[in-house]
């Protein structure tokens, strides 16, 4: 580990995760902050004061984690294909049905099996509650502590350290609050590059079908989870397109891929991730050109034409997906093309928000483009928030919705400041009062999960009032001056200082201090208020499990 990363992270190969790791993930925010309490161990939020309480897997009845199980073979494996699906049954069943009387029983459980099932359910309690969140947010946190208390044995400096690295930072996707993020995807790139995963290995090369595929899979999962941090935060790319030369996996199911063959006639199951990697390139690209200043490509003049072969990149990959859903045949998968499609409109239109906002290379963007953005703006809100209140088995991630939120919010804030004339020649004001509903309502809908989201809110909502102020007392002149005929130029149009303005209104490189919300102000534990596990799993979360299976 020593030579992947620097020394002031503080990992040897006895101490493989940083403690700063363990810190929750920064929320976005339009003012800096600069406190400073992590390594302050009299400080309760500090990350020294890690508390020990945790949900033993032994808690969860075997139905229950049967049904937990399922959900994730079934839908959330595909989508984020880490480990090879007859490795993760493995360790479930050394866990959960180690006792079955058989010829050949599974090994005891190791500590990498407790650690991978424990995030395993942890994920799947967050992706499958109905009802009562709050709570099942905090015993899926209680599931991560307990796989925590194994991460020195797991985080080894391989492949399957790798893995377990990549299933720590799909789980704090759904709660930012565990981990920080840009450290987590920050290491395991690196660990890419040290084990040269972006580099497809030569035939010459003596591998397994199932290790080579393995290899391109687990590279793929964690450069898409960097792209996805990196462009969240508004941060450079560690692994750009250029340095990437390895093909995309196999898409068919894990059962047709072995060590010695391939069939390619098994179903295609990994056609969510397959269409989702063109989308982070596209995406990378995007913060390449615009934000770290890349050369533009040899056939693109000038930026103006990079834009517009981008824009019409991502608008054809949306309408692949979308064709691709209409073409499908299996009814078994249908709910997976749905989630994908709603995945893709979300996609398109955040996509349009990066490449027409205020940005580092183009710093005045022009009203048209700043007007796509301010549609699209409204579209990534209104998505993320029927994405959150989608049905069982939809991932209920809150990291990039938050980020991507607040980020249009910041975009559509600017453009009503900027194009005040433009916005009330499409849009009457309730319409536009409308918009303005989509953000808080997002924002409201996902504190659930993250509480630290309700400061979101807060900030959008300051941020909204004076210029919701100012837009209305606009579209009031301007009627009072149409019912005068005055001339059209008699009405303020705003002058080009108004992008300046909001272009303070930036939140690049400003996050907020995010304090762990499973700590009190006074340091108490407040999962042991919600970790006592339920009587009837079902019940409490509205699981909708087929009770008739279990008995």
């Amino acid at each position: 580990m020593h030579d992947i990363t620097t020394s002031f992270l503080g990992l040897t190969p006895t101490i493989r995760l940083a403690g700063c790791a363990a810190a929750p993930t920064q929320i976005p925010s339009a003012k800096k902050s600069f406190g400073l309490t992590d390594l302050d161990e009299n400080h309760p939020r500090s990350i020294l004061n890690q508390q020990p309480s945790h949900l033993s897997l032994t808690s969860v009845p075997t139905p229950v984690a049967e049904f937990l199980f399922d959900i994730y073979i079934n839908r959330i494996i595909h989508q984020y294909p880490i480990y090879h699906s007859s490795d993760v049954v493995r360790s479930f069943n050394a866990i959960f049905h180690n006792d079955t009387v058989g010829e050949m029983p599974d090994p005891p459980a190791e500590a990498r099996d407790i650690f991978v099932v424990s995030l395993i359910m942890a994920i799947s309690l967050s992706t499958a509650a109905r009802s009562k969140q709050a709570r099942a947010h905090a015993l899926a946190t209680g599931l991560f502590r307990t796989a925590m208390l194994h991460v020195s044995e797991v985080l080894s400096n391989d492949l399957e350290g790798l893995q377990a690295l990549l299933l720590l930072i799909q789980y704090t996707f759904l709660n930012p609050s565990v981990a920080n993020l840009w450290l987590l995807t920050g290491l395991s790139s690196e660990a890419c590059m040290d084990l040269g995963l972006h580099q497809e290995l030569p035939s010459s090369i003596e591998i397994d079908l199932l290790e080579r595929d393995m290899r391109r899979r687990i590279f793929w999962c964690a450069w898409e989870m960097e792209v996805a941090v990196c462009a969240g935060f508004h941060r450079p790319l560690r692994t750009q397109n250029k340095y990437i030369n390895v093909p995309f996996p196999f898409e068919i199911k894990d059962s047709g891929i072995s060590r010695t063959h391939i069939d390619m006639t098994a179903p295609r199951a990994k056609f969510i991730p397959r269409r989702i990697w063109p989308f982070r390139k596209i995406e990378s690209d995007i913060m390449s050109v615009l934000y770290q200043n890349e050369p533009l490509p040899e056939d693109c003049p000038s930026v103006e034409a990079w834009m517009k072969r981008t824009e019409a990149e991502i608008r054809e990959w949306m309408e692949e997906v979308h064709r691709a859903a209409a073409a499908n045949q299996d009814p078994s998968v249908k709910s997976h093309w749905d989630e994908m499609e709603l995945y893709a409109d979300i996609a398109y239109n955040y996509i349009l928000v990066l490449l027409f906002r205020p940005c580092p290379r183009v710093k005045m963007p022009s009203r048209e483009d700043l007007m796509k953005g301010f549609t699209a703006a409204v579209q990534v809100a209104t998505g993320y928030w029927e994405q959150a209140n989608a049905e069982l088995g939809y991932l209920k991630y809150v990291f990039h919705p938050c980020h991507h939120t607040f980020s249009s919010a910041v975009v559509f804030l600017q453009a009503l400041q900027y194009c005040k004339v433009e916005i009330a020649d499409l849009h009457p004001l309730q319409e536009v009062e409308g918009y303005m509903m989509c953000f808080s309502r997002f924002f409201s809908t996902i504190s659930e999960r993250w509480p630290a989201a309700t400061r979101c809110l807060q900030e959008y909502e300051r941020l909204l009032g004076p210029i919701k102020k100012e837009y209305s007392e606009f579209v009031l002149q301007r009627a009072t001056l149409f019912n005068q005929q005055s001339p059209v130029g008699a009405y303020s149009m705003g002058g080009g200082d108004y992008l300046e303005d909001a272009m303070g209104l930036d939140e690049s490189f400003a996050f907020w201090e995010v304090p762990n919300p499973i700590i009190d102000f006074t340091g108490n534990d407040l999962v042991d208020t919600y970790t006592y596990p339920p009587y009837d799993w079902n019940a409490e979360f509205g699981f909708g499990m087929d009770l008739t299976l279990a008995e």
